[in-house]
């Protein structure tokens, strides 16, 4: 029962965020910051800025579980940037767009899925995160975010065996697992006044074997990116 109601906690957060994280986050501002700002323009201004993000964000989440790779792509900013699994993928045409369009096509990465069981995360492992928490500049130009996830990842196997190379051929040969964690994303508008991704970082907290309909979850290690582009043609641009 004890862990039914801490998952129940951890990850119904969504639209409806719980009453404890509305009250540090008053606009996406933590409460003293927040009660700095006192011109109402303003306030209402950051509002409808923090409303416009949260739509953004479930607009790219929804385009990663549809598999809809080049909505994601346009998504960010022309010099935007990636950072997923050790690797950090600059430009949008060239690596968010080789992170997106080849490797997570690929691997069948970014569709929703539930949180294994027994891996989901605990608040230990989310103290330094406010999940959900918006924070826009007094600009209006700028805003930082941090929400979570749980999601299916996938690698397609390496080897060159004919049975691998027969299973690719049928949209297959890719190992999947669950993963979870928060997504901690940078905002900058464009010249039009249009949010972009400026930059996303997949920071993973837990991972298992897992897929729906399995009664159980085993832990998995996963090997983080060690070739960078063009060595690996969907590799990332730096490694960290």
């Amino acid at each position: 029962m004890k862990n039914i109601l801490r998952r129940s906690f951890i990850w119904k957060f969504g639209a409806g965020a719980s009453g404890a994280l509305a009250a540090t986050s008053v606009l996406g501002m933590p409460a003293a910051e927040a009660s700095t700002t006192d011109d109402p323009a303003l306030r209402a201004a950051l509002l409808e800025e923090e409303k416009a993000l949260r739509e953004l964000h479930q607009a790219f989440e929804n385009a990663m579980d549809k598999g809809l790779h080049e909505e994601v792509i346009g998504m960010f900013s022309d010099d935007g940037e990636a950072a997923f699994n050790g690797g950090v993928f600059r430009g949008r045409s060239q690596g968010v767009s080789r992170l997106y369009r080849d490797r997570f096509h690929a691997g069948k990465t970014g569709r929703r899925m539930d949180p294994a069981p027994g891996f989901e995360l605990t608040a230990d492992q989310l103290r330094d995160s406010v999940p959900n928490s918006v924070k826009v500049s007094p600009d209006l130009r700028s805003a930082k975010a941090v929400f979570p996830y749980s999601i299916q990842v996938g690698m397609p196997f390496e080897t060159e065996s004919s049975l691998a190379a027969m299973a690719r051929l049928h949209g297959e040969g890719v190992r999947t697992w669950w993963e979870g964690g928060v997504y901690r994303v940078n905002y900058r508008k464009d010249a039009a006044g249009h949010w972009k991704i400026s930059r996303i970082e997949y920071d993973t907290l837990s991972r298992a074997d897992y897929r729906s309909g399995k009664s159980y979850a085993q832990p998995i290690s996963v090997s983080r990116l060690a070739t960078r582009f063009p060595a690996d043609p969907h590799g990332p641009d730096d490694l960290v």
